[in-house]
């Protein structure tokens, strides 16, 4: 069995004891972060103290511990880190003999940039709420009557709460794109971009859905499972029931034939009027995987049998299975 680390573990208790139940005590599961006191490491073999993300040692300090726990697949858990691993992922792999389980750059680009994600939906055919770089243009399309208020104005880059405006005037529209634009400029968000780090985007009133597609070593697709969101809570998936990929069938066929990652891809849509609305890409374990999990389609496992070369059994996941987070407690070093 090999041995996995899982960087940036923070809060994902549960995304490490399931590589623990796939691994079940022949590998190794070895997690890092810059608090030891950090949830997801109580479930980690080995757990290792690192410098923060931005730290000019960071990513040397991963390889060390990468090559002193021969360690064979990386996960990133952060999507500031994810970049950075990105982009010296060969480098990273050639010296570490691990496989790191990023996008490469050009997905990347797509994943992280919500303007870049916009624009790409659009290419390849698939409905995407309409999004303006400016308060220019914004106004112009409202003049045109091709959208309306409320609009909601939000950071380029991530996907934290940082800097979220709903506006329903114009006067609010540019008030929220000032406070937006300092928000991200004076938050860890203005490393990942500083030109035009706002964006303005069309408001979808419907219900929201998690798609999470599993792709493996070498890039190649290997299915999905779809999930209708009933209840967020500080961001993330807290309530959701699993239903029919064929909602989503041809949709992901369309971003996996030209949108190459290796890991789990978390994809999230709107719905109006019977259609779905491309919102945004998380290129790594998202905060909805756990329903995906436990409604059957376990990719730690799907990953663990790719990596090792297993034949994989077809994809499949029970359909109307509902679940919702709960609280938990772990014990924690101090001091």
């Amino acid at each position: 069995m090999p041995s996995v680390l899982l960087t940036c573990a923070g809060r994902r208790h549960y995304l490490a004891s399931y590589f623990q139940d796939v691994l079940t005590g022949s590998g190794k599961v070895v997690g890092t972060d810059m608090d030891l006191s950090a949830p997801a490491l109580q479930a980690c073999d080995v757990s290792v103290k690192v410098p923060g993300v931005f730290a000019e040692n960071y990513l040397n300090s991963l390889k060390e511990v990468a090559v002193r726990e021969n360690i064979n697949m990386v996960f990133s858990l952060n999507d500031l880190e994810v970049g950075l691993l990105s982009e010296n992922r060969e480098r990273f792999e050639k010296e570490t003999g691990a496989t790191v389980y990023v996008p490469p750059a050009k997905t990347l680009k797509v994943c992280s940039d919500k303007w870049l994600t916009y624009c790409f939906a659009r290419e390849i055919g698939i409905d995407t709420p309409a999004t303006y770089l400016n308060v220019k243009d914004a106004e112009a399309a409202l003049a045109a009557g091709e959208v309306s208020y409320p609009l909601i104005v939000k950071p380029r880059w991530g996907s934290a709460s940082i800097g979220l405006f709903m506006v329903d005037s114009s006067e609010e529209l540019l008030a929220g794109f000032a406070q937006c634009h300092r928000a991200v400029t004076s938050s860890a968000l203005a490393a990942l971009g500083s030109e035009s780090p706002v964006i303005i985007q069309e408001v979808i009133q419907g219900p929201e859905y998690g798609v999470d597609l599993l792709y493996g070593k070498n890039d190649n697709f290997i299915g999905f499972a779809a999930k209708k969101k009933l209840a967020m809570r500080a961001g993330e998936t807290d309530k959701a029931v699993t239903v029919a990929p064929e909602l989503f069938e041809e949709l992901v066929t369309k971003i996996a034939s030209v949108l190459p990652h290796r890991g789990n891809l978390d994809c999230d849509f709107l719905e109006r009027d019977g259609r779905f609305y491309l919102l945004e890409f998380n290129p790594r374990f998202g905060g909805g995987y756990p329903f995906t999990h436990l409604a059957g389609a376990n990719h730690v496992q799907m990953l663990i049998d790719d990596y090792q070369r297993k034949p994989l059994t077809p994809y499949s996941y029970r359909v109307g299975q509902g679940f919702a987070k709960c609280d938990t407690l772990v014990e924690v070093p101090v001091g």
